[in-house]
């Protein structure tokens, strides 16, 4: 699946890039500009499905030989539906279109996570092609025909790179097999996280559209907004790249959106306003980045892999059109305001399982040991250490899997299984003595032990029942 060489993936990068301008012209609508004559939601949908369908098209249904030719035949489809559209003045057809031109992301997101070496910064700089591309729209507006023209033309695009970048693809090498437990932990992981991506999106959604998105044409968005926003993009994948995928990043993200209702008591027009509304802009655009690098790092070692990373962009737009349809049914700011607060409640609730889902899933690492000290024994360290260093990890992770062991206790049960005492512990953790007896009860009421060497005993008695097991696979 890790085909080609590393570098820089300039046709995947350009389809992508393709789709996301594709989805502003689609978005023209909601913004009030009112220069598109096809229904914003129907749109939506139609990208939303064809998303699914070629997510399973491509990764599931489809033999890797026949993967070129769809995507051709994908792409064509879609051509003719704008094509039909243009001339018949037919809104299903746009409809339609939008359904094909959606199924070429997973595959392009696929090749793109493969063969990128800088993943956060050259999806960074998709991104920031597609929102500049908004800034284009501004200072030349077109009519209605000419962007369903321009449409065509950037299907024609992202399904050529599609196509380009399957018939590139080079078969998996053989006797590469998924273990059963990293697929447990990656549903695990995978359904944690697209909650919390969900409920972020909603979240946005309700403050993005109830409070300043949809605008008159009287007041349409300035142009300059534009000139900041996409610079961010870029900016954040580098950091992601070189600091990780910190979960603060995640936070920061629904500060910023949190902060949009204040719009409501700011008079229009003002700096005060404008800078809120890029830092809400910035802010689901960043969050959007971290999700998609967060997917295809899970999924990484799944022939999913198109599919899985494409789930926070179909979260996305899953989001938006059920607000806006919510919007629709329900006006007034009652209930817009009881489900704000009741999202925010909600992703208040599940942002504990954050840092839990990343470790599970391979992205975070567990600080279970103090940085300094692995660098200056580095050298030291056997390779049968290495080995059974990742033997016990592994037991670790899947004792704290089978009794419902938090990220925190499980940092405690490492360090009992090193040997150290409380103070140690309590000093390495940075947490108190009563905070680690908490842990520790927790623990103990989990596995329904009486103490610590209770604990220690289920926990050998396991992993060498484990061990067992695979002695005999390795046997047979």
């Amino acid at each position: 699946m890790e085909s080609g060489k590393k570098g820089l993936p300039v046709i995947s990068g350009i389809g992508i890039a393709s789709l996301l301008a594709a989805q502003f012209v689609i978005f023209l609508e909601g913004r009030g500009l009112g220069i598109v004559s096809f229904s914003l939601q129907n749109a939506v949908a139609g990208f939303c499905g064809g998303i699914i369908l070629g997510g399973l098209l491509f990764s599931t249904w489809l033999p890797k030989r026949f993967g070129a030719p769809c995507a051709v035949a994908l792409t064509m489809m879609g051509a003719l539906l704008w094509a039909g559209s243009i001339f018949q003045n037919n809104a299903i057809y746009s409809y339609g279109a939008c359904f094909w031109g959606g199924a070429v992301l997973p595959p392009l997101l696929k090749n793109f996570f493969a063969r990128s070496s800088s993943p956060g910064f050259h999806l960074g700089v998709a991104f920031a092609v597609g929102d500049f591309f908004w800034l284009f729209l501004y200072i030349f507006p077109l009519s209605d025909e000419s962007l369903q023209w321009l449409m065509l033309c950037l299907q024609f695009v992202s399904g050529g790179m599609a196509a380009t970048c399957l018939f590139k693809e080079q078969p998996p090498a053989e006797g590469l097999e998924v273990v059963r437990k990293s697929d447990k932990l990656t549903v695990i992981s995978l359904r944690y996280l697209t909650a919390i991506a969900f409920i972020f999106f909603l979240l946005n959604a309700f403050i993005d559209i109830t409070f300043y998105r949809v605008h008159s044409q009287a007041f349409p968005i300035p142009a300059q907004v534009h000139l900041y926003t996409w610079l961010a993009y870029p900016v954040v994948g580098l950091l992601i790249d070189k600091y990780g995928t910190d979960m603060r990043l995640l936070l920061f993200c629904i500060g910023g959106v949190i902060l949009s209702p204040t719009l409501v008591i700011i008079t229009e027009g003002t700096v005060i306003y404008w800078i809120i509304y890029v830092i809400d802009l910035a802010c689901r655009g960043i969050a959007q980045l971290y999700f998609l690098l967060v997917f295809a790092q899970i999924g990484r070692h799944s022939p999913r892999r198109g599919l899985i990373s494409a789930i926070p962009y179909l979260a996305m737009l899953m989001a938006f059109l059920c607000v806006y349809r919510f919007v629709e049914h329900f006006p007034g700011t009652v209930p817009v305001a009881f489900w704000c607060l009741f999202l925010t409640t909600a992703f208040s609730y599940v942002s504990s399982r954050i840092q839990y889902a990343l470790t599970l899933s391979g992205v975070s690492k567990t600080p279970t040991a103090d940085g300094e000290d692995k660098t200056e024994h580095k050298a030291f360290t056997p390779q049968e250490s290495h080995k059974s260093e990742r033997c016990r990890a592994d037991s670790i992770a899947d004792f704290a899997l089978t009794y419902g062991i938090s990220l925190r206790e499980r940092d405690v049960l490492c360090l009992i299984l090193e040997g150290c005492d409380t103070s140690a512990i309590c000093g390495r953790l940075h947490i108190s003595e009563n905070t680690l007896k908490t842990h520790i009860r927790q623990i103990l009421r989990k596995t329904e032990t009486r103490n610590r060497n209770a604990l220690l005993v289920l926990f050998f008695n396991e992993e060498n029942m484990e061990k067992e097991a695979e002695a005999r696979l390795e046997s047979f």
